[in-house]
């Protein structure tokens, strides 16, 4: 079992006694001490953070605080046995004991810092918490979100083992102090986090405003300044700033350095007049401070007035010909004059004093690219660039050109570069604004002659691919429009180029042969489509329904049964393959009937038989079969033959089957059968003539087998 020190805390035997004078404190500071004597632990901690809210720095009720935190925190260690909620309190604690305060005070509470971090320790240890870095990190985040921002503080601290989490973790401390009013130590964390992370605007801006708030102008300023040459011209940094060198003015209203820095604060925030207003004061008071008159310079710059700029920087180069500022900011006045001539010459100057100013190397291009073809500018390029630097200056160009689709351009560009490149990248993009000019030859040999360079590089096989794809649809787009204009032998030049075929491409020409009436050829590439695509059902329809309309219905029957084999919800293969099997069951009855009435029984027979495999419900077939029973003297096998024909058929030109039945039977002496069948004959629509004169006789005579 845990047992927790309950604190007598000894801390407060070093708690000034004197209180300050101030009412609202002290009505929060008694109330606290009230609250803690009578064991009310969270409202005391609640008045003594009140009192520290109006005097950030009193050291009575920051003790007073720490006191109530270790109170309540005993209390939930021992009574309570929430360990949890103990470790936030010992947390809470160690902020204010050795993060709150000034060194001294740290110094003074090393006894009491050392025995609140057991506790904590313990605390922790029985809930078996993670102490890993980032662990703490989460912590700290957790707690800041539930508002106890003192431990989270704390947490915070205790996270700075991962150099990943050093930035975060001390700008959240910083937060916290700022939060609690204690601009000095939130400084102090801010510039820790400004250590680690010197490039991040918005934290030096957290710093910046903490440092104007204590007062220390200059380093707010060196830090507003820095935030401006990072970012776009920042309105409350600027704003600051103003402010700043305003203030100073009042203090030394002839400083022309202020009065300078305050025109540039001026002109950033667009106010020229006011601006100008401070360079032509500062210049008064110090004529030799060239930083003013370039100033001026750039204000004019700035406005558009360019000529006036040329004039305010000429005013610097007479004294201080090599002067790098005035030379660039005169050479981007000239450009922007469109005198490229003599800009060049300002920029080959700066050039001259700072070989590696790179904004004056490259608006130095950027002029000569104004007034130049690209070949042009291409020669110039190698010319005034070093090797490697002209290949990154002209990829740039390329690229440009190729952005605004000046095609032709870029291709020349990118094609000059790539005899000296090693850069796979430029080979892809030449071989994309090729593509992009449908020379997909050119560019698929382009990215060849790549990938003979840079085997393995995955872009260039992604690209080759890509331009494969591009080539095929384009010519697949000119095939299309061919066949929709109805140029069906050009469609089928285009189709075939396709390499390697494709069953679209297949199924393009075999369309295009349909629409010549060429059966034979749109059957050859539909096959060859579904060769290179067998799973297509439509496909094999396609050709079922071509060798129906050639009368080759064995071969039709075989795809359309093809077709609903691959899909048996294929609706028009169905209906299709259903269309001819009925004509071809028609036309085998009429062969067959021709046959029978040329005598010619056996071949009729045959054909009978075929139809009624293929077709088992055709009341005719049946009829016709059973008429050549009859004459082949086969009684039975008619009977029935007719039986099924009666089964299967309705109508009345069926009628005369009832009477061919009903002889039949009477001729195999079957009376009772065939008296029922005389019946059927006689009460029937048949005509009045021989037939039924016969069946009503016979009936007559058969009238004791009418039961």
């Amino acid at each position: 079992m845990l047992l927790m020190k309950k604190f007598v805390i000894s801390f407060l035997g070093i708690l000034a006694l004197s209180l300050p004078a101030n009412a609202g404190f002290k009505e929060h500071f008694d109330l606290a001490q009230q609250y803690l004597s009578n064991y009310q632990y969270s409202s005391a901690i609640s008045e003594f953070k009140n009192a520290l809210k109006i005097n950030y720095l009193d050291n009575s009720a920051r003790i007073g605080l720490v006191n109530s935190y270790l109170a309540r925190g005993t209390y939930h260690a021992n009574t309570e046995k929430n360990y949890d909620k103990a470790a936030n309190d010992y947390r809470s604690a160690l902020f204010y004991l050795a993060m709150y305060p000034n060194a001294n005070s740290v110094k003074n509470s090393a006894h009491a810092i050392t025995q609140v971090s057991g506790n904590l320790e313990k605390c922790l240890e029985v809930i078996n918490f993670d102490k890993s870095p980032q662990s703490r990190f989460n912590k700290a985040k957790q707690l800041r979100a539930e508002g106890e921002f003192a431990a989270a503080a704390y947490e915070f601290s205790q996270s700075l083992g991962s150099k990943e989490l050093v930035k975060d973790s001390f700008q959240q401390i910083g937060d916290i102090m700022k939060l609690f009013g204690n601009d000095p130590k939130s400084a102090e964390y801010y510039r820790k986090a400004v250590a680690a992370a010197p490039n991040d605007i918005p934290l030096r801006l957290s710093y910046a405003k903490v440092l104007d708030k204590l007062g220390s102008e200059e380093l707010a300023v060196e830090e507003y300044n820095f935030i401006l040459t990072r970012s776009i011209d920042n309105k409350e940094v600027l704003y600051s700033l103003e402010r700043i060198y305003k203030k100073k003015l009042e203090e030394n209203p002839k400083d022309a350095d202020t009065i300078a820095n305050l025109g540039a604060i001026l002109q950033k925030q667009g106010k020229f007049e006011d601006a100008l207003s401070c360079y032509q004061k500062a210049e008064s008071i110090d004529p030799s401070n060239i930083n003013t008159r370039l100033n001026v310079g750039t204000l004019y710059q700035q406005k558009g007035d360019f000529k006036t700029a040329v004039v305010a920087y000429d005013s610097v180069l007479i004294l201080y010909p090599d002067n790098v500022q005035a030379n660039l900011y005169k050479a981007q006045s000239l450009a922007a004059l469109g005198d490229n001539k003599a800009a060049q010459t300002y920029f080959k100057k700066v050039l001259s004093i700072e070989p590696d100013n790179e904004i004056a190397l490259n608006e130095m291009f950027s002029s000569a690219k104004a007034s130049m073809t690209p070949l042009q500018y291409v020669d110039y390029v190698k010319k005034n660039a070093n090797s490697s630097s002209a290949a990154e200056i002209l990829y740039s160009y390329a690229l440009d050109l190729h952005r605004q689709n000046k095609l032709e351009d870029a291709i020349s560009v990118y094609s000059e570069i790539t005899k000296a490149s090693n850069n796979p990248e430029v080979f892809v993009n030449l071989a994309i604004a090729q593509g992009q000019m449908k020379n997909y030859d050119g560019a698929l040999t382009t990215l060849n002659n790549a990938k003979s360079k840079f085997p393995d590089n995955s872009q260039i096989n992604d690209a080759i691919k890509n331009l494969q794809n591009e080539n095929i649809a384009s010519k697949f787009d000119k095939a299309a429009e061919y066949f929709n204009n109805k140029d069906y032998e050009n469609a089928i030049k285009e189709y075939a180029k396709i390499q390697p075929p494709t069953a679209d491409s297949m199924l393009g020409i075999a369309s295009a042969y349909q629409n010549l009436d060429n059966r034979a050829k749109a059957i050859e590439y539909y096959q060859k489509a579904l060769s290179l695509k067998p799973t297509d059902s439509d496909i094999a329809y396609y050709i079922g329904v071509l060798f129906a309309e050639d009368e080759n219905i064995t071969a039709a029957e075989e795809y359309l049964k093809k077709s609903l084999a691959l899909n048996k919800n294929n609706q028009k293969a169905a209906d299709y393959l259903k269309s001819i099997q009925q004509q071809n069951n028609a036309n085998m009855l009429n062969e067959a009937i021709a046959f029978y009435d040329s005598q010619k029984y056996d071949e009729s027979l045959n054909l009978l038989n075929k139809l009624l495999v293929a077709d088992p419900m055709n009341a005719y077939g049946y009829y016709y079969r059973g008429m050549i029973y009859d004459n082949k003297e086969n009684k039975t096998e008619a009977v029935n033959n007719f039986k099924n024909s009666l089964k299967y058929g309705s109508g009345d030109d069926l009628n005369i089957v009832n009477y061919l039945i009903a002889v039949d039977l009477d001729s195999m002496e079957k009376y009772k059968e065939a008296y029922a069948y005389y019946q059927k004959y006689s009460s029937s629509n048949a005509p009045e003539d021989e037939y039924k004169q016969y069946a009503k006789a016979r009936l007559e005579e058969l009238k004791q087998y009418a039961k």
